[in-house]
């Protein structure tokens, strides 16, 4: 088993990937059921505005742990790499300048000689 160089956490690309992903899927629901208690009048939108705050914050963390994911040989960089581009062919979104840095300096030890 591959494991990652992310903080001494131990954790592979497959678990910071499916992290991310769940943390997708749990502001997806959080959202959605939110949305339906403000439409409904059950909550405020300062309550609603700290709820879509916090699973806001949950995915941005887990977005960052996969760009910070070192990865440690050529296929894993390859397999990262895919995944964020599936990830922002999916969501239609764009690499913050900082995160496009990190991405390319993880991939940067491999020079694609496999």
């Amino acid at each position: 088993m591959i494991e990652a160089r992310i903080g001494g956490t131990g954790l592979r690309l497959a678990d910071v990937t499916e992290r991310h992903m769940a943390a997708q899927r749990a502001a997806s629901d959080a959202l959605m059921e939110w949305d339906r208690r403000r439409a409904a009048g059950v909550v405020s939108d300062v309550a609603y505005a700290i709820a879509v705050s916090a699973v806001a914050t949950e995915e941005a963390t887990a977005r960052r742990e996969v760009m910070e994911y070192q990865p440690v040989e050529y296929e894993e960089s390859i397999g990262k790499l895919v995944y964020i581009a599936a990830f922002l062919i999916a969501t239609r979104l764009r690499l913050e300048d900082g995160e496009m840095v990190r991405v390319m300096e993880t991939a940067a030890p491999f020079d694609g000689t496999g």
